[in-house]
């Protein structure tokens, strides 16, 4: 089960960032405006919300930070005129966080390595 939402969290990582990308195309007829806004997300989820990102955050404020960009991303993606679209990744962003923290710190071990290193 923890296998299965972490890579879930990471589909819905990658569909976050697409979707600041579908909001930039919205707010602009440049281009430009989605590469911005998808550079800047991806900024900001390596800077705070990465795992191994050391920057003095628990991995449980790093999950609710994530959470709210995906959160984030969600809205961006209805403003955009994907209402639908925005509405059900809200709800699976929501969904997978609440199992997330249902399951606890230690469903992130399921791919750590006695080593330390991801397998």
């Amino acid at each position: 089960m923890a296998i299965a939402n972490l890579t879930l969290r990471f589909i819905l990582e990658l569909a976050g960032i697409a979707a600041f990308g579908i909001w930039g195309l919205a707010i602009s007829s440049s281009p430009i405006a989605a590469v911005a806004a998808v550079a800047v997300a991806i900024a900001v989820w390596a800077a705070v919300v990465a795992p191994k990102t050391r920057n003095g955050l628990r991995q449980s404020q790093k999950d609710v930070i994530g959470t709210a960009i995906l959160l984030l991303a969600a809205v961006a993606l209805a403003a955009a005129g994907n209402a639908v679209a925005g509405v059900v990744f809200g709800i699976v962003v929501a969904v997978n966080a609440a199992i997330l923290a249902a399951l606890g710190p230690s469903a992130r071990d399921v791919f750590a390595t006695p080593g330390g290193r991801l397998g």
